[in-house]
């Protein structure tokens, strides 16, 4: 298993895995001409609500045993999988180092000893995952030695890298959890980069991805492929079903009934003042970011041109509207599907359920669009 997706997968097919607070969804792909196929697909949700309940990652055998339960009934016949890490403990930066004087010149130690000045562990108990950003301006293998001139005007400059970090501990329950399962770990990746695949594919506008999900929201920013910056709060479709159940009277599996039943709505179905209500935290921070990533110095100071919203709660009604209007912004519910060659007939339940697969899809799709 290869941390962040060294290794390549070697079969046809691939099943991505996304373990969440709300339970694990599982998506099987296969390769077909220039796209990828849906082979199936399962998931399995959690029916405890309890704020203080311990997650699947904090039980391996739990997940095993549910995630064996989610490929045998789906019939998943694929034995290799990838897996997204929760945000919220993941390491994510953007930093700038000393553009090297040569191709040859080792670059980890200075990425490092920055990394060591931001992360919240010692650097001894993460795995990193580096990216550099200004690949256009890494020296290039040279035949002859530079000028004295050509060194003078490298001198001062700095190029950025992407630097994504996993505590050990962390990775040992994923390695666990697809052990027990008989699942061979090809990569493990941060939820950014596989909803960077299923959503925005070769897009290169600014984009700001909302991932609504069961406890938490993650927001991510996007210019041309890369996460520039990324955030995840303590809020989620969960909050919405409280609140309803508070408002109505109702007890919260009641509640949960009915946000479902207002997902299933019709699309002109006004989202109630309760739901507007629930979405304020989410929208908040939604604002924040914006303005976090327009105050960043590694970047252009470019302003996000539209938004994708995904997550369970991406399907209450008339929530691309209520955001479009709050923020001034386009806004669109993200199509994870879209990339992908689906059976007509199952399209209907599939557009139902694709918000909430968004991560588990782009995750099946890693190395296999590449071939």
């Amino acid at each position: 298993m290869a941390l962040f997706g060294k290794k390549k997968a070697e079969t046809p097919g691939l099943v991505g895995v996304d373990i969440g607070a709300g339970g694990i969804k599982a998506v099987e792909l296969i390769p077909e001409k220039n796209r990828v196929r849906l082979a199936t697909y399962g998931f399995s949700e959690l029916k405890k609500y309890e704020d203080k309940a311990p997650t699947l990652l904090d039980s391996p055998k739990q997940a095993a045993e549910i995630l064996t339960r989610i490929l045998k009934e789906a019939g998943i016949k694929s034995r290799r999988a990838n897996a997204s890490l929760p945000s919220q403990s993941i390491f994510h930066a953007i930093i700038t180092i000393p553009r090297p004087k040569s191709a040859k010149e080792d670059i980890r130690p200075a990425i490092e000893a920055q990394v060591k000045k931001l992360a919240p562990l010692p650097i001894e108990e993460m795995i990193l995952d580096t990216t550099v950003i200004d690949k256009d301006l890494l020296p290039k293998l040279e035949s002859s030695e530079k000028s004295e001139q050509e060194k003078e005007s490298d001198s001062g400059k700095h190029i950025r890298v992407l630097v994504s970090g996993a505590p050990k501990d962390l990775v040992a329950k994923y390695v666990e959890i697809f052990k027990l399962a008989k699942l061979e770990l090809i990569s493990l990746e941060t939820e950014a980069f596989a909803l960077i695949r299923s959503l925005v594919g070769k897009d290169k506008a600014r984009i700001l991805i909302v991932d609504i999900g069961y406890r938490r929201t993650n927001i991510t920013i996007v210019n041309n492929g890369i996460p520039f910056l990324h955030r995840s709060i303590q809020a989620g479709g969960e909050n919405v079903t409280k609140m309803m159940a508070q408002q109505m009277g109702v007890s919260h599996s009641e509640a949960e009934q009915s946000k479902r039943d207002l997902s299933m709505a019709e699309s002109d179905t006004v989202l109630p003042p309760v739901l507007k209500e629930a979405m304020m935290p989410i929208m908040h921070e939604v604002k924040y970011a914006l303005e976090l990533y327009a105050a960043q110095d590694f970047h252009d100071h470019s302003s996000v041109e539209k938004i994708i919203i995904t997550g369970g709660s991406a399907q209450l009604p008339q929530i691309d509207t209520f955001l479009s209007e709050t923020l001034n912004l386009n806004v669109y519910i993200g199509d994870p599907w879209a990339r992908v060659a689906t059976p007509a007939a199952l399209r209907p339940v599939l557009d139902e359920i694709g918000s909430r697969f968004s991560v588990a899809i782009g995750l099946a799709m890693k190395d296999l669009e590449k071939k």
